[in-house]
């Protein structure tokens, strides 16, 4: 009886919490359209879409109702729209919901049930420029929205929330997501890159004011508008509360980030690892996948298991040269886990490094003349210059200073050492540094080629000659 008592006791207690777990469905992601009528477009969040390709196919006013093209308003919220040629029928499915109109009839089938489109009888969807045009008051309050009506400035606004969809980062932590993303808020430059890379750009509402590894001049021949971001500081310190005033969609950062302050706001967090040519692949997959982008993922992915798998072929059972990857300072360096290690390694090289454990590492000039490089390369945020490693006396007997192989890594928007798209470029230049009489690598060819189908950008001449400037 006693313990019987204990259990009834226990279960009341434990009864009293609740255990729930949060479905795609309960997360929520608010959106607010807003139109005006005769116009070709609308803003979803402050960002512009068309209504359509065609410039006349905007919105109207018809029997004192609004009707628009509505497939591009549906799916900027995550729905999706099917249109069925030979029996005219319309159909929206969204969150579950599926909503079925046909052309010039006032009546419309919703989940299981017939339902009349408006009491004038007048007032049912129409072609018009090939397009089809919907009753858009109808439409919106079925699918749970809101929609308000200035006549004085003839402007629509809608309030209704996005459907999402659930994707795994590099952590493999599952996060629920909107289907579709119009504000990115990106902590850690390397990732920022990948977005330029996906023509995602435009989707930024940050930027990375005095980071220094990023060439900003450059940065803003790509995205002219980089500049006039706002600062959301970085991965190692930011404000959750400045963050969440900026409405973000999701916030992008490095795996290794502390997220709990995030988390506590409910933001969706993607944590990405760049770390390693494999992890960085699947980084930009991530992203592709996030953002609808997959065919441009693929492109730049299978570059770089391109590139990757030429490489090595060619090198396959060359001896390997000693090489050397300083980072700030000459005697700052990395280890066995970054990425500057495995990208010597696929160019044909083996790092000197690569046997101390971890990411950035010290040595001293000891260690530096023990390991006897042939190469030694550096990046543009090395605090010196290539004379001040030809000059220091402490390593006159390094082979590579002895036979002036020391080269500055090439640089446009990011150092190509760095764990980002550029690097990609890096691998080839590395290779053909070390291995030029082997590979016989047109790099200049190469490096044009990568920024007008990865970046849609033409380097000009001089853009060139100061990428490939030592």
């Amino acid at each position: 009886m006693k313990k019987l008592s204990i259990f009834l006791i226990l279960f009341i207690i434990f009864s009293t919490f609740s255990f729930k777990k949060v479905s795609t469905q309960e997360i929520k992601f608010p959106a607010e359209i807003s139109f005006k009528i005769d116009e070709n477009y609308f803003y979803i969040n402050g960002y512009k879409l068309n209504f359509d390709s065609n410039k006349g196919v905007k919105p109207i006013i018809k029997y004192g109702r609004t009707f628009v093209p509505l497939r591009s308003i549906v799916e900027s919220i995550g729905g999706e729209i099917l249109w069925k040629p030979k029996t005219k029928e319309i159909e929206i499915r969204y969150k579950g919901n599926l909503i079925v109109l046909t052309v010039d009839k006032n009546t419309a089938f919703i989940n299981t049930k017939v339902v009349k489109i408006d009491s004038d009888e007048r007032v049912k969807p129409f072609i018009l420029y090939s397009r089809t045009y919907i009753p858009l008051r109808f439409i919106i309050e079925n699918l749970q929205g809101s929609i308000s009506y200035n006549s004085l400035e003839k402007t629509i606004l809608i309030k209704i929330d996005r459907d999402t969809r659930e994707i795994i980062d590099s952590n493999g932590r599952k996060i629920i997501i909107p289907k579709k993303i119009y504000r990115i808020i990106s902590l850690y430059p390397m990732s920022t890159i990948i977005l330029f890379s996906l023509k995602e750009e435009d989707k930024l509402i940050n930027s990375h004011k005095g980071a220094k590894v990023i060439n900003y001049e450059n940065l803003k021949k790509l995205y002219s508008d980089y500049d006039k971001l706002p600062d959301a500081g970085s991965f190692k310190d930011y404000n959750p509360e400045t963050i969440l005033s900026m409405k973000p969609d999701i916030v992008i950062t490095p795996h290794y980030t502390n997220i709990k302050k995030l988390e506590e706001i409910n933001i969706p967090v993607i944590l990405l690892n760049h770390e390693s040519p494999e992890e960085l692949l699947k980084s930009i997959e991530i992203l592709g996948d996030a953002l609808n982008k997959k065919e441009e993922a693929y492109k730049i992915v299978s570059y770089y298991k391109n590139i990757k798998d030429q490489v090595e072929k060619f090198l396959k059972g060359k001896e390997k040269k000693k090489v050397y990857v300083a980072g700030e300072t000459i005697l700052k360096s990395f280890g066995s886990d970054f990425y500057q290690t495995f990208m010597v390694e696929i160019a044909g090289g083996e790092s000197v490094t690569k046997i101390i454990k971890g990411g950035k590492i010290e040595i001293s000039l000891e260690d530096l003349l023990k390991f006897n490089p042939e190469y030694i390369f550096f990046p543009p945020y090395f605090l010196g210059t290539k004379n001040d490693i030809l000059n220091k006396k402490e390593i006159q007997e390094v082979k590579a200073v002895k036979e002036k192989r020391i080269y500055k890594f090439p640089s446009f928007i990011l150092s190509y050492d760095l764990p980002s798209v550029e690097s990609i470029l890096g691998i080839v230049w590395l290779a053909e540094k070390i291995n030029g009489d082997i590979l016989k690598i047109d790099i200049e060819k190469e490096i044009k080629w990568f920024y007008k189908n990865i970046f849609d950008y033409n380097l000009n001449e001089e853009e060139l000659k100061e990428i490939l400037k030592e």
